[in-house]
């Protein structure tokens, strides 16, 4: 292996892999421009061949922890779905709202998301329920509603909020009301 690595000033990822090949005891020469000497780099070098794939000198890093969000905590089943409440449809901001109380309150069932209009009709919902459009999440909590409702008053992301006397909490993203 040669003792000097030569680069253009502008390859920086040249600059790197000359740096983690030659490690601390050699220098860098610059092509173009001036020609001067990059100084050695200040690091340990990275180990070579199969030392790489060894956890004893690289190092190991944890097991890989689910990513917080509304489709891990579904497959985890902090979340639970109905099956007539898809959720393919439902807004981002929604999904990380509803995420964000089943990770502080515990489980969180959905209920009820994208209705037609027969079926927002017989639940008796508003003419112009955002259901229709799939922008309002119903949904339940184990846990006392109260603290929920100040929580959910709190994200800009929620328009309306209510919660029905049944105890389920209605969350969409449309103007700010409560009714």
């Amino acid at each position: 292996m040669s003792t000097e690595c030569r680069v253009r000033p502008a390859s920086l990822s040249a600059l790197a892999i000359c740096v983690a090949l030659l490690g601390t005891s050699e220098a860098l020469h610059a092509e173009g421009g001036d020609g001067g000497i990059i100084p050695p780099a200040q690091y340990a070098s990275l180990p070579a061949g199969d030392e790489i794939d060894d956890p004893a000198v690289t190092g190991s890093l944890p097991d890989a922890l689910p990513l917080p969000g509304f489709s891990s905590l579904v497959s985890q089943g902090a979340i639970t779905l109905r099956d007539s409440a898809p959720t393919e449809c439902i807004p981002d901001n929604l999904r990380e709202v509803v995420a964000s109380v089943a990770e502080k309150f515990g489980p969180v069932s959905v209920e009820s998301t994208h209705r037609n209009r027969g079926r927002n009709w017989r639940a008796g919902g508003a003419r112009h329920s955002l259901h229709l459009s799939c922008r309002a999440v119903d949904f339940r909590v184990r846990v006392r509603a109260r603290g929920v409702m100040a929580y959910l008053r709190s994200h800009p992301q929620v328009g309306g909020l209510k919660i029905y006397r049944n105890g389920i909490i209605h969350i969409d993203n449309g103007d700010r009301r409560s009714w």
